[in-house]
């Protein structure tokens, strides 16, 4: 599996791929934070080989999405490596929320038949590909914002950036 770490601007973001697609993108917040993700990888017994070329097509796609152009990143493929069968049916629904657009973690449900509101936020709290898989696009029903595994002003920034409002 190749991986490499973008810059954003508000930090930086972990991209994994294997030869079948992205696997996993994540917000790195500290050096010790990449030292656990990497360690993530080394846990499950899966090799890492930092590529930043194997990685172009993604980089340039996250690039354009921080500089605030519309992309849906519908022409990556996944290769999710974790997740039970639960998580990944909202990860695939998460997937269809459009640039632009936001659901709430009841319609997510109701799409999926699912009684539980709250375990789709748990799902969407262990979302492997951030950004690809809109998580930050769902609200609390009551529109406020909810979580987020990079914070509620990295949330608000995605949204804005989305909206073409976003402030650094």
């Amino acid at each position: 599996m190749f991986y490499t770490v973008l810059e954003f601007p508000l930090g930086r973001i972990f991209l994994a791929k294997s030869h079948k697609g992205l696997s996993f993108a994540s917000f790195i917040k500290s050096e010790k934070q990449l030292g656990k993700t990497l360690d993530f990888f080394k846990d499950k017994g899966i090799r890492l080989e930092l590529n930043k070329k194997k990685l172009y097509e993604e980089a340039k796609l996250f690039k354009r999405y921080f500089q605030g152009k519309k992309e849906d990143f519908a022409s990556l493929h996944l290769d999710i490596i974790s997740g039970t069968p639960f998580q990944r049916r909202v990860w695939l629904e998460t997937r269809k929320i459009p640039h632009g657009k936001k659901a709430t973690y009841k319609s997510i449900a109701k799409k999926l038949n699912h009684k539980g509101f709250r375990s789709i936020g748990q799902a969407l709290a262990r979302n492997p590909v951030v950004i690809v898989i809109p998580c930050h696009r769902v609200l609390r029903s009551d529109g406020s914002l909810g979580g987020f595994g990079g914070g509620l002003k990295l949330k608000e920034f995605l949204l804005c950036l989305e909206k073409g409002r976003a402030r650094l």
